[in-house]
């Protein structure tokens, strides 16, 4: 019989297999298809690449929204350790201040810096980083306290509030930023005082500095000065600057850079200049950076296992107390006495042979020691006589490293923030690292320490200073750590986080027996936190009254560690010292201020008796 071949006369072939065949019996009119059902089916496919389109493009921005590795760290640091990430800011006004002048000033604050008004959502992930998102219950009124110091409500109950302040832990549920108006105070310079608290998820201190003059008079001109040298860099790079302010040896090239003709080779030959020096550099530094990291690690192996705090042991879990002081305001002038006493290669050597009418601007072109070096050496002394001042250790831990220390040679190490900001950047994220130096105090601690010796002692911190500040080490820590925004588990902090602790034996065994004490280590690897942070060289004032006195301090490292804030501000200079309030130890934060006071002037001294002598 014939048979149908889709529904076709056709005789059987092997060579079709592709068809199929069956009898008259089995023929039937092919059903008409729904069409409704084929048009679905076809239009699922653009919309599943839509689907797929709209989830790589919130992934996108979900990773943009993300905080960076830096911001993220200090979450991860606090979680594993006893680190409390708090930087603050202290102003003292000379008037008085009302709480809606404080929420107005703070509410212009947010529009111009966002993060303030938002909270951390995705904390603790491995494979998405944490975000700043809008609160949507955020009332200005919730991040201003108004408080009244006891009597008689001086300098030192300002300061016994602000070490209160300084060990309040945070709630990450909220906006990370809280401001006090303390509208009692009556110190002798001021009438109330204005203490901004920020996480350092927020961002670094120059940031958060930043974020408070937006707030002052001071703000235009700083916005004028950091714009300014946002252009001046981008000129320098192309060559668009004259030769005068590449150097001042190329002052006689000036006249050809406006030459019609002979401008566009002038460029050109500035451009290639500038760069010829920015490849040696990076060539010069990545030699010194290599050494400066080895002498580092070398540093920290040394010493890690003994350092000696400036407050008493703690055997047990950390003090949750702090104490904070400061001291008061010295001189820029006294400053560049040191400076100019103590430059070159040897003490007087800048400023010999030169008029004194005529030494406002002298800098020794070889051996300039700065603001830095100078503080840092005096801090260095301080530190070291406080120290030796301490009754002897009861833990044994303590004895066996007083013995030791006794017999090794024991440089002090600070960690000293390094900024990677570029000039112009307003952002409002880390934008810093930081590295120990270690400093030796001087070889005469005593009050009569002679002039060479100082000279020598400031060169030597000179030294270590100029190693950190031109290394890269700890630039291409701060990228590499960057990264780990975007996906926290490359980082092993991540790993062990508190909120895994219950209910799992590992993740609460490596947390107690290896991750928290390998970072508490760290941590602890210093006795201090330093950081300098330029301050505006005119009076300004916050809410149109006079700012007179103006601090701003980093946080504090692990247990007994010091948080030091070095401050400039019309034309002064103070220090602002925090601590751990460890019994045994109360009130070394006046002290080490005290002890401040007392060496500089003796630097001061005798840095003006090297001056009178070139008279």
């Amino acid at each position: 019989m014939d048979r149908k071949v889709n529904g076709y006369l056709a005789s059987p072939s092997t060579s079709t297999p592709a068809s199929y065949y069956y009898s008259d019996g089995e023929a039937h009119t092919p059903a008409p298809e729904d069409v409704a059902e084929k048009l679905r089916r076809a239009g699922s496919l653009p919309k599943t690449a839509d689907s797929l389109a709209d989830l790589i493009v919130q992934e996108v921005t979900d990773r943009r929204q993300m905080i960076g590795g830096v911001d993220n760290f200090w979450l991860l640091l606090s979680d594993i350790t006893d680190f409390n990430p708090v930087c603050m800011s202290i102003s003292i006004l000379r008037d008085t201040v009302t709480v809606e002048d404080v929420a107005e000033q703070l509410l212009r604050q947010t529009e111009k810096f966002p993060r303030f008004r938002q909270k951390l959502e995705g904390v603790g992930g491995l494979f998405r980083g944490p975000r700043f998102v809008d609160d949507p219950d955020f009332d200005i009124f919730n991040h201003i306290r108004v408080i009244r110091l006891p009597e008689p409500a001086g300098k030192r109950e300002l300061d016994l509030l602000i070490g209160e302040l300084i060990a309040e832990k945070w709630d990450l549920s909220r906006p990370l930023l809280d401001t006090i108006l303390v509208e009692n105070y009556r110190g002798e310079d001021g009438a109330c005082a204005i203490l901004s608290k920020g996480h350092h998820t927020l961002s670094d201190g120059q940031g958060f500095v930043i974020s408070q003059l937006y707030l002052t008079s001071y703000f235009d001109d700083l916005a004028q000065m950091m714009n300014g040298a946002a252009d001046k860099l981008s000129k320098a790079k192309r060559g668009l600057l004259l030769p005068s302010e590449y150097s001042k040896s190329l002052k006689p090239l000036d006249h050809y850079a406006s030459d019609v003709d002979l401008a566009p080779f002038v460029s050109l030959l500035l451009m290639l200049l500038y760069w010829v020096v920015f490849v040696a550099g990076s060539v010069f530094s990545l030699f010194w950076s290599t050494y400066q990291g080895l002498r580092t690690l070398v540093y920290l192996l040394f010493t890690i296992w003994r350092v000696e705090m400036v407050t008493a042991d703690q055997p047990g879990e950390r003090t949750p107390h702090r104490e904070f002081s400061s001291t008061r305001v010295f001189s820029l002038k006294d400053v560049k006495a040191c400076q100019q006493a103590f430059s070159g290669p040897r003490p007087g050597s800048a400023v010999a042979g030169i008029p004194r009418n005529q030494r406002r601007n002298v800098r020794s072109k070889k051996g300039h020691v700065t603001l830095n070096d100078v503080i840092c050496a005096v801090m260095v002394d301080v530190l070291a006589e406080v120290i030796a001042s301490k009754p002897a250790p009861k833990t044994t831990r303590g004895k066996i490293k007083r013995a030791v220390n006794r017999f090794l040679p024991t440089p002090m190490g600070f960690l000293v923030p390094i900024s990677i900001r570029q000039p112009g950047d307003w952002s409002m994220t880390n934008l810093s690292i930081a590295s120990n130096v270690y400093l030796n105090p001087s070889r005469d601690l005593t009050s009569d320490v002679s002039v060479h010796e100082i000279h020598a002692h400031i060169h030597r911190c000179r030294y270590e200073m100029s190693l950190v500040k031109h290394s890269a080490w700890p630039k291409f820590c701060f990228h590499l750590l960057q990264l780990s925004g975007q996906v926290p588990g490359i980082s092993a902090l991540s790993w062990f986080p508190k909120s895994r602790e219950r209910g799992n034996p590992f993740v609460k065994m490596m947390r107690r027996f290896v991750v928290s004490p390998f970072m508490d280590s760290l941590t602890q690897s210093f006795p201090a936190v330093l950081t300098n942070i330029p301050g505006p060289p005119k009076v300004i004032t916050w809410s149109d009254v006079e700012i007179s006195k103006w601090f701003a301090l980093p946080p504090q490292g692990g247990a007994g560690t010091l948080g030091i804030g070095i401050m400039s501000y019309a034309g002064g200079l103070s220090i602002a010292v925090s601590a751990d309030l460890v019994p045994g130890s109360e009130g070394v934060a006046r002290k080490i201020c005290e002890g401040f006071e007392r060496r500089f002037g003796l630097y001061v001294a005798r840095a003006k008796e090297v001056l009178e002598h070139q008279d």
